[in-house]
């Protein structure tokens, strides 16, 4: 090891524990005179030590012992750090021009490696079923939901001139009203890549990935702006890779709006936790006042406010539900300036950045849905709302803290201004007030669709299933979630009450829907890396992390290479922690896939190109594939309306062909699904049956078949005209093979007085009918033609 790579690593030590080099002259001292040294010779405790013994400039001797593998070069450092210093805190808090933490490091591989591969494992646990998306040159879109953006990408790029082409934003708030802002990006992606059919695709495929890797890359800056530890950042990190239902919304090839709202959201997180460290580090041995004027005055501030009112804007457009989103900030304006008042802090000054963050947001959501028509009214009504309150109640607080009135007194006005708030909002603004009861509906009254139960639902156990949802993360983030909500109620930490009012507002939605489990997870992978890490300094594998130490009393944390006994533990407790989600990830990812459902689209999309008629090419299957299947077939996947109305019933019903008769202007082609209904249902007729049993049909052909997916072609049917001894019964057979399956398929007819009968039928072929044969043409069988046969 060169003396330059010994000097770097000393330094980088003394960076991390910047008290050590007192320490480091004493264990000098020892090798000298003794030639080695231990752990009896420190009076560091053994967390601490083993943090020096993991370090590559020291070695392990024979006997056991300790030595530095180059003590001149260590002394070398250790005399400049006597002339220079080398204590790295926090920036200065009583600096006005304190330092803006983006929270990328220095160049120090042993940070910049960590964080690559931590970024690489969120994005390769997305990508497990790789070749299931990519297949046969198509790009294969897990769920249902992403090809109704698929369609639209589609549609907006067959209006587009290019990229700079700004008329398509006023069309996309003309036709896609709700979510314009997911609907903007994915077009301007695609022209961004060239505008054609491969660019959606690769659009489609990679959005996700890439979006959260860059959601990852917040996540990480907010963790460090917040604990100025990168050990804590980076375990957040690694419970954000592995939750596996924040992978199935961020899956690859999942082109919906959920990857783009986790991002608006972790960045209004982060938005809001940087302003309130930063506040809250210039108020060491500073009056709370001087911190605020100095936060305000500074340029840097001013910034980040301007990122956090993007954020706004971005979270009101980005999805339907947006409204939500501002919740906990709503929360949050609530219980800082009470907050604040207790700790001497002028709420009005301390928070104008963030009030005007959230109003320049407000403003670019409004100037949007007025001059696009981007979203409903009510997306942007709601930011401006919070934002309004946020100044009437920082205000209020104001006054509140001029005449000395108790800060809990506060929170009693405050609910009682939200009530009066609501009812004149009720007043003033009916429809929207009706679209947030249509909300709420969909809130609470939404059934039959997997992510609308509880994220606590019984069917597998209340303590189970968060375990499959979040995994041992979800009890790890709790745990120091109750704990932080304790700790912000008697401590003044602004930053760390921006994730605990996030964390419980998600957490109570994901009770409701577990479809918020998402976003919830996001806040409690913060939780958990804090906690995780706090769990392996308590056992002495590392150094505690210092969560609640004031922002300028804090050392940086770094990242460092344990020795080979220290690593391995390490490796078995993160990985026993991580074990259920290396459990579920893979098999909730397993279940969201379309594998033999696309292989039945390709089947029926190959017979759409082959028949030669009128054909109807729309899907009619469980409304939760429907899309997917109608986009691969006619590229209509814009909606499962028909689907989820009709479904249902008609593989309930008991005579296929009259369901027939019912859909077949509409409907061309039927899927079904291994399902146990009765034997007298249209499914186990068609499924079980082929639709040639005892009672067979006259309008299905079977197109694709395996022990799950069997699709049927909705046909005319071609008619077997003969003339036979009257009132007597024919019956006309024919063998019939769809890929492995091989089945007789026989109708019969009674003729009438006069010895005619008429059989349809639904497959081509020879058929046998009392021992003379009779040829059906395809063409037969789709325009319903007359086939004759000699008489008897």
């Amino acid at each position: 090891m060169t003396q330059e790579r010994v000097e770097e690593a000393t330094r980088s030590f003394l960076a991390d524990h910047p008290d050590f080099d007192d320490e480091l002259e004493v264990l000098l001292e020892r090798e000298q005179t003794e030639g080695s040294w231990a752990y009896d010779d420190t009076a560091v405790d053994s967390g601490r030590f083993g943090e020096l013994v993991s370090r590559e400039f020291v070695e392990k001797t024979d006997d056991g012992n300790y030595q530095f593998t180059d003590p001149d070069a260590v002394e070398t450092v250790l005399s400049g750090a006597t002339d220079t210093g080398t204590e790295t805190t926090a920036p200065d808090a009583t600096s006005d021009g304190i330092s803006f933490d983006a929270s990328l490091p220095e160049a120090d591989p042993y940070v910049f490696g960590p964080i690559a591969a931590a970024l690489t494992l969120v994005a390769a646990v997305r990508m497990v079923y790789y070749n299931t998306v990519f297949r046969d040159g198509r790009v294969v879109s897990p769920l249902n939901d992403p090809y109704f953006f698929r369609y639209w990408q589609e549609r907006l790029l067959e209006q587009s001139s290019g990229m700079t082409d700004f008329g398509m934003l006023a069309t996309i708030g003309e036709q896609t009203s709700v979510r314009p802002l997911t609907h903007t990006l994915n077009w301007w992606l695609t022209e961004l890549l060239g505008g054609s059919p491969s660019a959606a695709t690769t659009v489609a495929a990679w959005q996700p990935i890439v979006t959260t890797v860059l959601c990852a890359l917040v996540l990480y800056a907010l963790v460090i702006q917040l604990t100025s530890d990168h050990r804590v950042a980076l375990a957040s990190l690694l419970f954000l890779a592995f939750t596996p239902v924040h992978v199935v919304y961020t899956a690859l090839g999942f082109i919906d709006h959920p990857p783009y709202q986790y991002l608006w959201l972790t960045l209004l997180a982060f938005s809001m936790v940087w302003l309130a460290v930063d506040l809250h580090s210039r108020m060491e041995n500073r009056d709370p006042r001087a911190a605020a004027l100095g936060h305000c005055r500074h340029l840097r501030t001013w910034w980040v406010a301007a990122v956090l009112g993007f954020a706004v804007a971005t979270s009101a457009h980005a999805y339907g539900g947006s409204a939500l989103t501002f919740i906990p900030v709503a929360l949050y304006l609530g219980l800082r300036v009470v907050s604040d008042i207790r700790n001497d802090v002028p709420p009005l000054l301390a928070n104008a950045p963030l009030l005007a963050g959230l109003g320049f947001g407000s403003f670019l959501a409004v100037g949007a849905h007025v001059i696009l028509s981007w979203h409903e009214s009510i997306a942007v009504t709601v930011p401006t709302l919070v934002t309004v309150g946020g100044v009437v109640v920082a205000v209020l607080a104001t006054a509140w803290h001029r005449f000395d009135l108790p800060p809990v007194g506060l929170l009693g006005v405050e609910l009682v201004l939200a009530l009066v708030g609501g009812l004149a909002f009720r007043q003033l603004r009916p429809e929207d007030v009706s679209r947030l009861r249509g909300r709420a509906s969909d809130l609470f009254g939404r059934e039959g669709i997997a992510e609308t139960v509880s994220l606590f639902t019984t069917d597998i156990g209340v303590i189970m299933n968060p375990l499959t949802q979040i995994g041992l993360g979800f009890y790890f983030g709790l745990a120091l979630l109750l704990f932080v909500s304790w700790h912000v109620t008697r401590q003044y930490e602004p930053g760390w009450l921006v994730v605990v009012c996030f964390a419980w507002v998600y957490l109570l939605l994901a009770a409701i829907q577990a479809r918020f489990a998402p976003q919830l997870s996001i806040f409690l992978s913060v939780l958990a890396g804090g906690g995780l890490i706090h769990l392996l300094g308590a056992i002495e594998l590392i150094e505690k992390p210092q969560l609640f130490a004031d922002p300028s009393d804090r050392t940086r944390r770094t990242i460092s290479i344990p020795d080979l006994q220290r690593g391995a533990y390490l490796v078995a407790g993160i990985g026993l922690v991580l074990l259920l989600n290396l459990i579920f990830v893979p098999a909730l990812l397993g279940q969201i896939q379309h594998d033999e459902t696309f292989d039945a689209a390709t089947a029926i999309d190959e017979h759409t190109n082959s028949v030669n008629s009128d054909h109807p090419e729309f899907v009619l299957s469980r409304w939760g594939d429907n899309r997917m299947y109608n986009y691969f077939v006619s590229g209509d996947a814009q909606s499962y309306g028909y689907a989820r109305n009709n479904h249902e019933t008609f593989i309930g019903s008991s005579d296929p062909d009259a369901q027939y008769d019912q859909h077949a202007n509409r409907v061309g082609y039927v899927v079904l699904l291994q399902n146990d209904l009765p034997p007298a249902t249209t499914h186990h007729k068609l499924f079980e049956e082929f639709g040639a049993g005892n009672e067979s049909v006259a309008h299905y052909q079977l197109l694709y078949t395996t022990d799950e997916v069997r699709a049927f072609a909705l046909v005319e049917g071609a008619v077997i005209n003969a003339t036979v001894e009257p009132d007597s019964t024919v019956t006309a057979t024919t063998d019939v093979r769809v890929m492995d399956e091989l089945f007789t398929y026989q109708r019969t007819g009674t003729a009438d007085a006069s010895g005619a009968v008429e059989i349809r039928v639904a497959y081509p072929g020879e058929y046998e009918i009392n021992g003379q044969t009779v040829t059906v043409t395809e063409q037969d069988v789709y325009e319903g033609r007359q086939v004759h046969v000699d008489e008897f």
